[in-house]
């Protein structure tokens, strides 16, 4: 064999070594996060924080809620408690989440696409978003500062890492996490802005869990 046929022969095994691995890779699912466990002497906050924070989430059963909701806490309360939402019960498959203590934008906008697309269900459930947008939160601009905005997932979504944004008169934005701009303003919105259902303070009275 000689030197070129050698390099057509190695060039041929790296190639099948790449693809196997790419398979492989592609074929391995995210697995949800069960682990419970926190960093010890975590602080826990003391007291609750007004906010406008809410998603409703519908067509899903409340054990697969509960347990999306607690997989993400997992996830994201290793080290500190990032996330502390509020479930509460509105019919048989329809639930709304509320944050007493708070949540940084961008962990509000990541929960909310979580529960869209949920770690170890094959299926996604409507889920929408509200909040005031402050103008120190992640990619926030101008045109959306200090007004109510809906967040949802588009239907035609196949990127599966961000959220839409739509303001209370209807600026349209697309918020990438990883893949494409970061905030990417829509010239026709997919959704009109909807006022929330219920709002925070009327779902203060009901029956409630809190997941940690």
């Amino acid at each position: 064999m000689n030197m070129s046929q050698y390099i057509i022969f190695g060039t041929l095994i790296i190639v099948s070594v790449i693809i196997i691995t790419l398979i492989r890779l592609k074929n391995q699912k995210l697995q949800p996060d069960r682990d419970t466990r926190r960093a010890s002497g975590m602080p826990f906050p003391e007291q609750a924080v007004p906010n406008d924070k809410l998603v409703i989430i519908e067509d899903i059963s409340e054990a697969d809620i509960r347990k999306v909701v607690q997989e993400f806490c997992n996830t994201y309360n290793k080290k500190s408690y990032q996330a502390i939402p509020r479930l509460i019960r509105l019919s048989d498959k329809r639930f709304a989440v509320t944050f007493p203590y708070n949540i940084k934008w961008e962990i509000f906008c990541f929960f909310i696409n979580y529960l869209h697309y949920p770690v170890g269900l094959d299926r996604a459930f409507p889920v929408v978003g509200w909040a005031t947008a402050q103008s120190t939160d992640n990619w926030i601009t101008a045109d959306s500062a200090n007004k109510q905005v809906m967040l949802y997932i588009s239907d035609s979504d196949t990127e599966y890492d961000n959220v839409y944004l739509i303001t209370s008169d209807n600026i349209g934005y697309k918020l990438g996490f990883a893949n494409g701009p970061e905030k990417q303003l829509l010239n026709i919105p997919e959704k009109a802005y909807m006022p929330p259902p219920v709002t925070v303070g009327a779902l203060a009275t009901r029956s409630y869990t809190d997941f940690k």
